[in-house]
């Protein structure tokens, strides 16, 4: 079941990210911290119902910021179909374990691209600077 969390701000230009975890204390963190920001926070704790919600509008967001290693599907996964519906989304992986560039290539499609990488735990001032500087940074 989707926990979908939602923050509006009244910056009419505002970006939109989705963060994706099956770590729902994660996701609370990650919200509450993100909010500061002035973004829209999208949260979910599955993968498949973050990618309906993708597909219903993928110009809706600006940047998705997933976990790699989920029940159901992995970031891998998920970012590739994203990608594939639309190319030009930021994308940051985050992940508990230890990932080489190597993995990073073989698991994604060659069209696809990650825009950063974060590794967990990660303090939440250090979250909010790369995400801002990977929306800023076209």
């Amino acid at each position: 079941m989707s926990d979908q969390t939602k923050n509006t701000s009244s910056n009419s230009n505002q970006h939109r990210l989705m963060i994706v975890d099956d770590e729902k204390d994660l996701l609370f963190v990650y919200k509450k911290a993100l909010e500061l920001t002035g973004m829209e926070i999208f949260t979910f704790d599955n993968p498949d119902l973050a990618f309906k919600e993708f597909i219903e509008d993928p110009e809706k967001y600006s940047l998705l910021l997933t976990d790699m290693r989920m029940p159901s599907m992995n970031g891998y996964e998920l970012i590739n179909k994203v990608k594939a519906i639309r190319p030009e989304i930021k994308i940051i992986l985050i992940s508990a374990y230890n990932i080489t560039q190597d993995e990073i290539t073989r698991n994604l499609n060659p069209t696809s691209k990650i825009d950063g990488l974060i590794c967990k735990p990660i303090g939440l001032e250090r979250l909010r600077e790369i995400i801002i500087d990977v929306i800023m940074n076209n």
